[in-house]
């Protein structure tokens, strides 16, 4: 009796093991909020991985990505580029336990400000007006924080708000205490396409196409952080300039890319399982990148 009672347990422990090894390892992905593409982009990449079971994370942007997954709470995200800039200036050495795994888009920086403070291009922005960039984390916060870092004399005396969505897109329209609203995503999200088209009227999209930025922000690797580029003529009829004969004229634009980080000490310990990753990463960027261009 005593040793089919052993063999019983030895029987159940063995099969705990089997079953140990065969369940996939946990990979906690950082996302944003569960109304915006990171988040989707996190479950379609979700449905892709099967050797690593994804947990998609909702946060509050890039920056609070970085510090979940630098301090172990999240092994993996997805976060803006030049969110690495500015981290990289605060934490240079817990960027360095990170690896870029891919890039899942472009994004673009789109500036919406009130109709009647009549100029084209963010380089025209002074002391006299006040952008709503968001809360501190957020994407837009971010890309603020790298234009001032790259070009102070010219964005730091600019007057900031952390308002942000709908709360931010109607202070612009009433154009009393905010003027303009920064919102880095890309293009064709239905935040620019429906809510902000809704106030065409009291809003207009300006340049946000500073060529300084493309040439003064580098990241870690001395790599650029933003490339030029635009917003085509008829993308948002609403809010867009008026063309010179009809229609709307296109707008030129700071643009960077959405990417993929992982942290080293999970990949260290889950070698093949990131291999796997990595391919379902790759499997799933057609239908992440019909987030970035809904039709």
């Amino acid at each position: 009796m005593k040793k089919l009672i052993l063999a019983a347990a030895a029987a159940a422990i063995l099969a705990m093991s089997v079953a140990a090894q065969a369940e996939p390892a946990k990979f906690r992905l950082c996302t944003g909020n569960s109304q915006l593409n990171y988040f989707k982009a996190g479950h379609i990449l979700k449905s892709k991985s099967s050797a690593a079971q994804v947990e998609v994370v909702e946060t509050k942007g890039s920056i609070d990505n970085l510090d979940k997954v630098t301090s172990g709470e999240c092994d993996g995200a997805f976060v803006q580029s030049d969110a690495l800039l500015v981290y990289s200036a605060r934490n240079a050495k817990a960027i360095s336990s990170l690896e870029r795994a891919g890039i899942l888009y472009q994004e673009q920086a789109h500036m919406i400000c009130n109709r009647n403070v009549n100029f084209g291009r963010m380089v025209d922005l002074n002391q006299s007006h006040t952008v709503a960039i968001g809360p501190d984390g957020s994407g837009a916060n971010t890309t603020w924080a790298a234009f001032v870092m790259a070009d102070k004399a010219r964005y730091g005396k600019v007057n900031t708000d952390t308002r942000s969505g709908l709360r931010a897109l109607s202070a612009v329209a009433d154009g009393s205490q905010v003027q303009c609203a920064l919102i880095v995503t890309a293009l064709n999200s239905p935040f620019m396409k429906v809510d902000a088209q809704k106030l065409g009227d009291r809003v207009v999209l300006v340049g946000t196409d500073d060529r300084d930025m493309t040439k003064g922000a580098k990241d870690a690797r001395g790599q650029y952080v933003y490339t030029y580029g635009e917003i085509p003529a008829g993308t948002y009829p609403a809010i867009q300039p008026s063309g010179t004969v009809y229609g709307t004229k296109a707008i030129g634009t700071i643009q960077l890319d959405a990417v993929f980080v992982t942290n080293n000490a999970w990949i260290d310990a889950h070698d093949r399982e990131y291999d796997a990753l990595l391919r379902a990463f790759a499997n799933a960027k057609p239908e992440i990148a019909k987030l970035a261009q809904p039709q």
